[in-house]
């Protein structure tokens, strides 16, 4: 399973122990982050979609919740 850290935005694949985490529930919007933009090394473009935003919050509130893992449909 692939999960996104939330203090980081990283992806993280785990095989065995999947780890507590919270699910981002949303709306498509017309910029949504994706699996390309978190891994081809192009951050800063990802950084102008209105998306990211979106998931800069998401992060923030699974940090502030305790969870050092999320998910995201968008990014997978």
């Amino acid at each position: 399973m692939r999960l996104l850290r939330t203090d980081s935005l990283e992806l993280v694949d785990f095989v065995d122990r999947i780890p507590p985490f919270v699910i981002l529930s949303h709306t498509w919007g017309n910029e949504e982050i994706t699996f390309q933009d978190l891994t081809g090394g192009n951050r800063s473009a990802a950084k102008k979609k209105t998306g990211y935003a979106k998931l800069v919050g998401f992060c923030a509130k699974a940090l502030e919740d305790g969870y050092e893992y999320g998910w995201v449909d968008t990014c997978w």
